[in-house]
C-alpha cells in the first residue's frame, strides 16, 4: 500500500524539511522542563525559537565548523 501523501508531507526528521519545508532541531528547555522543535527560515543561518512555557528566547547559529547534533539543552 503506498504511503499517504498527506501523512508523508507532515513527517519530517531532525534537520530535514518538515511540514512547512523548514529544517528543525529539538531543544529541551531546562527552565520549564519542556521540549520543543526550533525551526530555521530557509534563508537564515540560525535557528530561533522560544520556550513554549515561559517564552525564554534561544538562538542556535549554523556554521561550517558546527556539530551534527540535532538535540540540544537550553539552560
Amino acid at each position: 500500500m503506498p504511503p499517504d501523501d498527506a501523512a508523508s508531507s507532515r513527517a519530517g526528521t531532525a534537520g530535514s524539511p518538515g511540514r512547512a519545508g523548514r529544517p528543525f532541531i529539538g531543544v529541551y528547555f531546562e527552565c520549564c522542563r519542556v521540549y520543543a522543535r526550533i525551526y530555521r527560515q530557509p534563508n537564515e543561518k540560525e535557528y530561533r525559537g522560544r520556550c513554549p512555557s515561559c517564552l525564554r528566547a534561544v538562538r542556535v547559529r549554523v556554521g561550517p565548523e558546527g556539530t551534527d547534533a540535532r538535540l540540544f539543552r537550553a539552560s
